[in-house]
């Protein structure tokens, strides 16, 4: 799995959670739903943060750095 993959793939989590987290405040009420909801959208959060983290990663950078890591060897 390359960089732009590991992106998408956590930009889809962050969507899923999202999802859910309005799901479960939408459909279960009277069960905590707020609390249960809050707190996915706190691991959401979490993800977001991370999510923005990779979409700071220079790819080419990397990439120049790996293939000079490589004719070194």
């Amino acid at each position: 799995m390359n960089l732009n993959e590991c992106k998408a793939e956590m930009r889809s989590i962050v969507r899923e959670l999202r999802d859910i987290e309005w799901g479960v405040k939408r459909d279960f009420a009277n069960i905590g739903q707020d609390l249960c909801g809050n707190c996915i959208g706190n691991i959401a959060g979490k993800y977001e943060n991370v999510s923005r983290q990779l979409d700071s990663v220079n790819q080419n950078l990397i990439t120049t750095l790996v293939n000079a890591f490589k004719k070194g060897m």
